[in-house]
């Protein structure tokens, strides 16, 4: 399976066009006078609401369960019985007539009862039985079975069951936290995973504050007219970037479109009127930059495309492999330099706005 890059929803990437941090479809520099352009909307003394919050304990003992489960490791053991659902180590033989018959036997297959496709009686059969016992399973092959020397024959497979996968999940102790954390005692170590929730759940609440407050300044935004240049490169952009995506996945675009519910003629439609939307959004970022002395510099662009890559699970090569494409060609198209620009952007209307109580 191909590793995700980027989301294949073309729906709500689509239709959210005034999603926060718009990372889509390539923007050039908007290095001319945008007052010609766009009139900028208010962005200095916005109002925004105090949000305050809080990490329970219980969210922290949650916390610490899923990282427990997140160490947990597959053992394969030889007691106990098979269940349903149970992943399990088989040899069998299979006879008709008693005699063997091609691909009728295997050594060591690991299987799932009740996701395993052998032929009905075979994993039910099993289910009850001991690990480590031996098994005669008597049942018929359907009369409509893939190989016609086998439809309707009778079959004897004897079975052993080797084994059966289960998960361990480590105790949560101080030799737990020694190895999968910086510290050495309980106490410590919850007081950290508590601190990282509170920093998650800031996060999330700031991010969400900025949304709205950008929202705003491009609602309150009214374009003049759009240069025709950024509008044709955007279409281009976005249709591009979901045909790769298509073919990353291994869609004809004509398959891809109709799984996503689009014909051509809407999914151009569509493109159209995003593409108007984020040229809006580019315009207003840009201007706003502008006016505030902000940039992203060129150091700060291929920090982020060497840990975006790298975070990913992707080397130079394998990257150009997948995507057919450099990493600088890839977040280019995307669009990626014009939204750390306006996580810039945002910090400083932060700065500007106001803080009122709820």
């Amino acid at each position: 399976m191909k590793k995700r890059f980027f989301s294949i929803g073309l729906i709500s990437v689509l239709c959210l066009t005034s999603l926060f941090l718009l990372s889509g479809c390539g923007s050039k520099l908007y290095d001319y006078d945008l007052s010609e352009y766009v009139k900028l909307g208010d962005y200095k003394g916005l109002e925004y609401k105090k949000v305050s919050v809080s990490v329970s304990e219980d969210e922290v003992q949650d916390k610490i369960k899923t990282n427990l489960e997140e160490k947990a490791e597959t053992k394969a053991i030889k007691s106990g019985t098979v269940k349903d659902g149970d992943t399990i180590d088989i040899s069998y033989e299979g006879k008709v007539d008693g005699k063997t018959f091609d691909g009728g036997s295997a050594d060591n297959q690991t299987i799932t009862i009740g996701q395993s496709q052998f032929i009905d009686g075979f994993t039910d059969g099993l289910i009850g039985k001991e690990i480590g016992s031996k098994v005669k399973l008597n049942l018929t092959f359907p009369k409509d079975y893939s190989k016609e020397d086998l439809q309707g024959k009778d079959v004897v497979f004897e079975v052993t069951i080797n084994s059966k996968q289960v998960e361990e999940v480590p105790e949560y102790d101080v030799a737990f936290v020694k190895k999968n954390s910086k510290y050495d005692n309980l106490k410590d170590y919850e007081k950290s995973v508590k601190e990282d929730l509170l920093k998650e759940k800031k996060a999330k609440a700031e991010t969400e504050t900025k949304q709205k407050l950008w929202e705003t300044i491009v609602d309150k935004s009214e374009v003049k007219k759009y240069p025709e240049e950024e509008l044709k490169t955007t279409e281009e952009n976005l249709t591009k970037s979901f045909k790769q995506t298509a073919e990353n996945y291994g869609y004809e675009w004509e398959d891809y479109l109709k799984a996503v519910g689009y014909t051509d003629k809407e999914f151009k439609k569509t493109v159209k009127k995003y593409a108007k939307e984020k040229v809006k959004q580019d315009m207003v970022c840009y201007y706003v930059a502008e006016k505030e002395g902000l940039e992203v510099t060129d150091d700060e662009y291929e920090d982020y495309m060497k840990n975006l890559m790298e975070t990913s699970g992707y080397t130079e090569k394998t990257f150009k492999e997948q995507f057919k494409m450099t990493i600088e060609e890839y977040c280019d198209q995307e669009g990626y330099r014009t939204s750390l620009l306006l996580n810039k952007v945002m910090d400083k209307v932060m700065d500007y706005g106001k803080e009122v109580s709820k």
